[in-house]
């Protein structure tokens, strides 16, 4: 009897083949609770809320003749994907980050569905209570960072089970047929670019480059026929200075250069580390930004980039003004954000946060408005098409590609709104939530922010060679976000 399989979008593959030794394409997640959830209970939420519900995850990936596929695995057990942990004690904060550590460095089994999902228990908690903590662990191929973070959630109860996540919903009258020059130009444009940098090196992929532009190009002429999935992307963003703005960002992700060469440049080793925060209150956050005009995100960003400020300092390093991070940005409808095949749909778009100045409240000034020039340009978009194209391209060209873009950013900031109102899990009250996405290239780090229940965590998962401590970026982002407060009341 053959066994069921369906075909793995090209996209989805592109993240499986981008796993390296040393930055796996695996999403981490972590749930704090404030007791122990029954164990029966969290095996039959996962059956019944994530294993019944989406095929891919009790599928493994499986290169056939036509390419990947998602094959259903024959010997699928819960028991092989969902275990409990008990860390040497005394088991505190200190110690469940250098578990998510460990765990971040393991690559998933490939003979096996790519997830799974651990319960450590007894967890001594910041105010001294005794919880536990769900770490899950999910491949990029599966979905993206949105999609995952949701099915991590669909696992509580909530009055609010939104995650919002999502380009806001604006106002324009826009047409897919007034862009489609632009966005398949803008897409030629990018690989041309890429193509001259690899050709230096590796004369003989000219071909396959070739190739590649054309089955990007092919790619966005069908989207561009049947456009109603990224109409909702496109009347998202404003017509104000739409033509400049993205001729911008065109030229900051085609031309720019790799990103700047300090402390935490080199290549990434196998080991990684990471570190939150305590729940910082979101009405703080929410203050700053309505005494300065700004979004809770500016001043997120604001505080992310001057804690990377003070990082850099405290090593002697003073000339360094602006970082570039990659930014995902879904293009789906949150309606439409959970549906049975998962799958991959986002763009990462470029964002160079300044350092300068000093003062927090003019770097945050600073900020809003080179956040602003994003929003009112086509660029996720653009990053889309590159990202669908680099998908189709023969496998070295589209490593090759994935460095080259990379590269450009110190690595990847994700800032996810999640539900408003507080969950439970198993009738255990969920404290806080955290996930990090993966590196890719030469990336040293990556950053999360995640709102929840009037509350946000700031986290960083690091290279532990590279960037050894990233206890002190959480630290310095918090300072970040206290003089921000303290200017603003």
């Amino acid at each position: 009897m053959a066994v069921e399989q369906r075909p793995m979008s090209a996209q989805d593959a592109l993240w499986l083949t981008m796993d390296r030794p040393n930055n796996l394409m695996v999403i981490d997640g972590v749930m704090l609770f404030d007791a122990e959830p029954d164990w029966d209970a969290l095996l039959a939420a996962t059956t019944a809320r994530v294993i019944d519900r989406f095929p891919v995850f009790r599928s493994r990936a499986l290169l056939g003749e036509s390419g990947w596929v998602w094959q259903v695995d024959s010997e699928f057990h819960l028991d092989r994907h969902v275990r409990r942990v008990r860390l040497p004690e005394p088991a505190g904060m200190a110690e469940l980050e250098r578990y998510v550590s460990e765990q971040r460095a393991r690559p998933l089994d490939r003979d096996r569905p790519l997830w799974d999902i651990a319960l450590v228990e007894q967890v001594a908690l910041d105010d001294g209570t005794s919880g536990s903590a769900l770490v899950c662990r999910f491949h990029h191929a599966m979905a993206d960072g949105v999609r995952l973070t949701q099915v991590m959630l669909s696992l509580c109860d909530t009055t609010d089970p939104h995650v919002a996540a999502k380009v806001a919903r604006g106002t324009a009258d826009i047409t897919p047929g007034s862009v489609a020059t632009g966005v398949v130009g803008a897409v030629r444009e990018a690989f041309a670019d890429a193509a001259r940098a690899l050709v230096r090196g590796a004369t003989h992929l000219a071909q396959d480059t070739r190739q590649a532009i054309e089955t990007g190009a092919e790619i966005w002429g069908d989207v561009l026929r049947s456009p109603g999935r990224l109409v909702d992307a496109f009347e998202a963003m404003g017509l104000d200075n739409r033509v400049a703005n993205t001729t911008a960002s065109v030229a900051k992700l085609a031309l720019r250069g790799t990103t700047v060469r300090t402390v935490w440049s080199g290549t990434p080793g196998p080991h990684k580390t990471v570190a939150w925060s305590p729940g910082i209150a979101l009405d703080d956050v929410k203050r700053v930004g309505q005494r300065h005009d700004a979004s809770v995100n500016d001043v997120l960003l604001t505080a992310v980039a001057g804690g990377l400020r003070r990082y850099l300092h405290a090593r002697g390093v003073e000339d360094v003004g602006e970082i570039e991070w990659m930014v995902p940005v879904n293009l789906v409808p949150i309606a439409e954000n959970l549906p049975e095949d998962l799958g991959n749909f986002f763009a990462l778009v470029m964002a160079v946060l300044p350092l300068d100045p000093a003062d927090p409240v003019e770097r945050l000034h600073r900020t809003r408005a080179r956040m602003d020039r994003i929003k009112r340009s086509e660029e996720p978009i653009i990053t889309f098409g590159v990202q669908r194209g680099i998908s189709a391209a023969p496998r070295p060209v589209s490593t090759a590609l994935t460095d080259f873009f990379a590269n450009k950013a110190v690595g990847v900031l994700t800032n996810v709104p999640g539900p408003r109102a507080p969950l439970t899990f198993a009738g255990v009250g969920v404290r806080q939530v955290i996930g990090f996405a993966p590196s890719s290239g030469d990336q040293p780090m990556t950053c999360t922010v995640f709102s929840y229940a009037g509350t946000v965590t700031v986290g960083f998962a690091t290279d532990a060679a590279l960037v050894p401590d990233p206890r002190e970026l959480v630290e310095g982002t918090l300072a970040e976000l206290r003089a921000l407060v303290g200017r603003s009341t």
